[in-house]
């Protein structure tokens, strides 16, 4: 019971977090991702979900190399992405306790993707598909904050992208209307 609990409260921290991140630029967003992930793979490892709670620890790592080029303005090597891959895989592989762990295994894959994606929006779009695999995962392994973090982060990435499109219809009308009015009105 105090496992349950204690993975309880890592989760909420981290729903915070991550919920936050959404908001902010890439080098913020990676880094409220690193310290969100911390207590999210905490969350999976003080119950013993140990696939999870690991892949969510070397996530960590590949926030930290990602931050790295970014700020370095480089792209991020593809052989980090695939040796990523394979970590995943092969932690999914040593510590397999159900099919659940397949997701575990392959979503941190798809997130590492969607953050070497130079534009935000492409960023938030892809991140949909693992959130929503995710929040079975934690549904059917009794992690419920992390559950609610993974809901309401598809939720903010959803409104994310809502707003980013409103923005652009929004700035595309305001440049037709002064288009418009210079070019046509007397």
């Amino acid at each position: 019971m105090v496992q349950f609990i204690i993975s309880q409260i890592f989760g909420g921290i981290a729903l915070i977090l991550v919920c936050i991140s959404y908001f902010l630029s890439k080098n913020k967003f990676l880094f409220f991702q690193i310290v969100a992930n911390l207590f999210y793979g905490a969350a999976f490892l003080v119950s013993l979900s140990l696939v999870a709670g690991i892949n969510t620890i070397i996530s960590i790592l590949r926030c930290l190399l990602i931050l790295y080029y970014e700020k370095q303005n480089k792209d991020f090597p593809i052989y980090f992405l695939v040796t990523f891959c394979l970590i995943y895989i092969s932690v999914g592989v040593i510590f397999y306790k159900n099919a659940w762990d397949i997701i575990t295994m392959f979503s941190p894959t798809l997130f590492t993707i969607a953050m070497i994606m130079r534009k935000m929006i492409a960023v938030k779009w892809f991140m949909l598909f693992p959130n929503l695999a995710l929040i079975l995962y934690c549904v059917f392994n009794k992690f419920y904050t992390s559950a609610i973090l993974d809901l309401v982060e598809f939720i903010v990435i959803l409104v994310a992208i809502v707003m980013y499109y409103i923005e652009k219809h929004r700035n595309k009308d305001i440049s037709y209307n002064i288009i418009k009015k210079i070019a046509f009105d007397k």
